[in-house]
């Protein structure tokens, strides 16, 4: 009797070993690195504090233990995630204070977010004569090139992919000018791929979120609507990926062409035909002296005598990062490239007061509630 019971305890350990919850964390550093509005950042931060903060790199570190992740920003700020108690606790670290949202108060204000965005586009559309709604169909593509590196002293293997957010529309003229010139919202991601026990903690976490609200962290919050849909597409996709992105290499654009996607892979560059859309270059010279005169000039010029630059940055030899996986050139036409990558990951046990509202800080309410 006793040896069966401890075949038994031996049998239970070994079904459950492989299925046990681990504790994992990792920091991972995110620098825009080009693109044509980098240009407008600089020459706004002659005025501005946070323009010229928008450039520097910025460190986050997320943790991940049982159902519950916690997001640290070197700002301050602290997003924690609770799946079993449906809810989100925004930490400032600055002012000791929290805030807490429920799973359906965010489901709320996304489907207020959704109704004021079909409303604003049911004005346009009846200001210009077009009662039709035009909505944004995204193209998903994404190949593995058989690459493989080393990062982190991991092997790491490349893929990429790319995404392009094309307008359609209801109304049968509308429709036809738009298969024109297609106009489009393109996101691009180089990533490389290496597998770290622990990280399908985070991988995990994220398919549960994303069934529970149909919503993954970082989906939202960009000024752009058409960039947000696009962030969302890959991040859907991207959980499925075998593996931790180690450094993901990504860029922002929008282009118009006889049709958007032809001639590009993920992550690939357009074509020549390819045409940003921006207004005309600007020979003005002269030094803005506000905030008002510096937009004016840089857009005036986001892609005149720069998109030379570019265009021999693009021709120029790969640059490294720090941990000395090369570079691609920016896309043309971006309008932001980004680099982001794992600098420290770990999976030592976490405290679970990390996952809770600290302790001493003040409970206010809800910013975003009406």
């Amino acid at each position: 009797m006793r040896l069966r019971t401890v075949l038994a305890a031996i049998a239970v350990t070994i079904l459950t070993a492989g299925t046990s919850r681990a504790d994992f964390k990792y920091t991972q550093q995110s620098k825009v690195t080009g693109g044509a509005l980098v240009g407008v950042t600089k020459t706004l931060g002659v005025f501005s504090k946070n323009a010229r903060q928008a450039t520097a790199p910025q460190l986050s570190t997320t943790m991940v233990r049982n159902n519950q992740m916690r997001t640290e920003q070197a700002t301050g700020t602290v997003e924690i995630i609770d799946l079993e108690g449906k809810r989100f606790i925004h930490v400032d670290t600055v002012k000791k204070s929290y805030w807490i949202q429920t799973f359906d108060q965010f489901r709320q204000q996304m489907e207020q977010a959704r109704e004021k965005m079909k409303a604003e586009q049911a004005k346009t559309a009846a200001k210009h004569g077009d009662a039709q709604s035009v909505t944004m169909d995204p193209k998903f593509d994404m190949q593995a090139t058989g690459q493989t590196r080393t990062v982190l002293d991991i092997p790491a293997r490349e893929m990429k992919m790319r995404v392009d957010m094309l307008f359609k529309s209801t109304d049968p003229k509308t429709e036809a000018d738009l298969e024109k010139s297609n106009p489009s919202f393109w996101m691009t991601a180089d990533s490389w791929y290496g597998t770290i026990p622990g990280y399908e903690e985070v991988r995990d976490f994220y398919m549960k979120m994303a069934k529970e609200l149909d919503w993954l962290p970082g989906s939202v919050g960009m000024a752009n609507p058409q960039m947000s849909q696009a962030t969302e597409v890959f991040k859907k996709n991207a959980i499925k990926m075998d593996g931790m992105p180690l450094v993901q290499y990504t860029s922002f654009g929008m282009m118009a062409n006889e049709k958007a996607g032809d001639g590009q892979s993920a992550g690939g560059q357009a074509e020549q035909k390819t045409q940003p859309q921006t207004p005309p270059p600007s020979n003005d010279n002269s030094t803005p002296t506000s905030t008002k005169e510096a937009i004016s000039k840089q857009l005036g010029g986001l892609f005149g005598k720069k998109k030379q630059q570019q265009q021999s940055d693009s021709a120029s030899p790969n640059s490294k990062n720090s941990n000395g996986t090369p570079q691609p050139a920016a896309a043309a036409g971006s309008l932001m490239d980004m680099t982001i990558e794992v600098t420290s990951y770990s999976k030592d046990r976490l405290d679970a007061s990390l996952f809770d509202a600290p302790a001493g800080y003040t409970q206010v309410p809800d910013p975003n509630a009406r």
